[in-house]
């Protein structure tokens, strides 16, 4: 390779290390704090800025450094923009567990790890300050973050993750909470309500009759007719004597 050749294949180099700087020289902006701030290394861990990134960067990515581990760090959270905020902190949840980076990683924590979150630009990779925090793995699977780090023991908030909304015309109703149906929209016609069925009589219980009330009303009949008779034969001889 000629001198010429080598010189212009350094200025490519050059060039290209300006265009993609990469976020290992990323200039501080402020803390990063952990939540838990103190914990086994199985719990699920966020990470939140103490400001927001600049606007010129539209994403993130936080990386891991300490002993054991890539010089440029192991990426705990990847290139994304989820959350992301130029006006105010915000937080993001990490990949996996710290149990689970040590697993995938062949590597045992211990000692003091350094986090940071870079505000990035997406497409070059360009850094545009970062936010840093310090974790002591006091045990290798417990760990405790040290000063302005250490965050709640649990979250105080649930992550809200925003999500795109729905393209026009393609939006589906939510079925509403409780079991009643939701109402109908404008416009559309109601739904028939549903007909009552009408109650259906009750046969009246069949009145069971003893065995011997036949008998009974036949002696009565008997003893009526009798006396009927005996009523007429008594008027006939009264007349008669008369």
């Amino acid at each position: 390779m000629s001198p010429r050749d080598r010189l212009s294949l350094a200025g490519l180099v050059f060039a290209l290390c300006a265009l993609f700087p990469g976020v290992a020289q990323a200039a501080p902006l402020g803390d990063l704090v952990v939540t838990p701030g103190e914990s086994r290394d199985a719990a699920p861990v966020r990470i939140a800025t103490s400001a927001g990134c600049p606007k010129a960067a539209d994403g993130y990515v936080a990386t891991m450094r300490g002993a054991g581990l890539p010089a440029e760090g192991l990426v705990i959270v990847a290139n994304s923009d989820v959350g992301l905020s130029h006006d105010h902190a915000f937080e993001v949840p990490v990949a996996l567990t710290f149990k689970d980076f040590a697993a995938d990683n062949n590597v045992t924590f211990s000692g003091k790890y350094e986090l940071a979150l870079s505000c990035i630009d997406s497409f070059t990779q360009q850094d545009h300050g970062g936010f840093t925090g310090t974790l002591d793995f006091v045990e290798p699977a417990r760990y405790v973050a040290l000063g302005p780090a250490k965050g709640p023991q649990r979250p105080t908030a649930p992550l809200v993750v925003p999500v795109d909304p729905p393209a026009p015309g393609g939006e589906q109703a939510t079925p509403p909470a409780s079991g009643n149906p939701a109402p109908p929209a404008s416009g559309d016609p109601a739904p028939p309500a549903e007909q009552e069925q009408p109650a259906q009589p009750q046969a009246a219980a069949p009145v069971q009759t003893g065995g011997g009330q036949p008998l009974l009303y036949i002696a009565i009949g008997v003893v009526g007719a009798v006396a009927v008779i005996a009523a007429g034969s008594f008027l006939r001889r009264r007349r008669s004597t008369d």
